[in-house]
């Protein structure tokens, strides 16, 4: 553990034996990334707010991320080191759980709006956005597929949580 009476969270293992992972408390988390033994820590936000769910890039050049500001949430992307920050999605709902499909191209996450919650997919540049569960049940936790034909994620459609299984662009749920 890092320690300083802060919570690890969130390890996601990466291309090139490096690992991404939160620290902080609530309301004041940081992506962190080291090396597969544990050496090498470093603050790669270090932004004061609550920065959460780090995802790496196919390839471990780039990390997606939620940003939490204000009363919305963001996706954001960086360069590994934390470079080349930038808002992908730049919204005023709340987008979390960012992932990457396997070629990098697209990112799948979560927009809830008032009253609903569900998976979208965009461009790695944030560009051609799209709705694909489109439900008024809440939808989310998404993951690809390994070939990125199919997304699977959680819904409450029939009134408890159950895993549902589409196309990468929305069809066949």
């Amino acid at each position: 553990p890092l320690g300083n009476g802060q919570s690890d969270l969130d390890p996601v293992a990466a291309v090139g034996g490096r690992i991404a992972f939160e620290v902080g408390d609530i309301g004041n988390t940081d992506i962190f990334v080291m090396d597969a033994d544990g050496g090498n820590a470093t603050n790669i936000t270090n932004h004061g707010g609550a920065d959460m769910a780090p995802s790496w890039s196919p390839n471990g050049s780039r990390i997606a991320f939620m940003r939490a500001e204000n009363v919305e949430n963001d996706i954001y992307l960086m360069d590994a080191d934390g470079g080349n920050l930038g808002n992908v999605t730049n919204h005023f709902e709340n987008d979390t759980g960012p992932v990457w499909s396997p070629d990098g191209e697209r990112i799948a996450f979560q927009r809830q709006r008032p009253g609903n919650q569900d998976t979208y997919v965009m461009d790695s540049d944030g560009g051609n956005l799209a709705n694909l569960t489109n439900h008024p049940e809440w939808d989310g936790h998404q993951a690809w597929s390994p070939d990125g034909e199919r997304i699977v994620f959680v819904t409450r459609r029939e009134g408890n949580s159950d895993v549902y299984v589409m196309d990468a662009d929305g069809d066949n749920q």
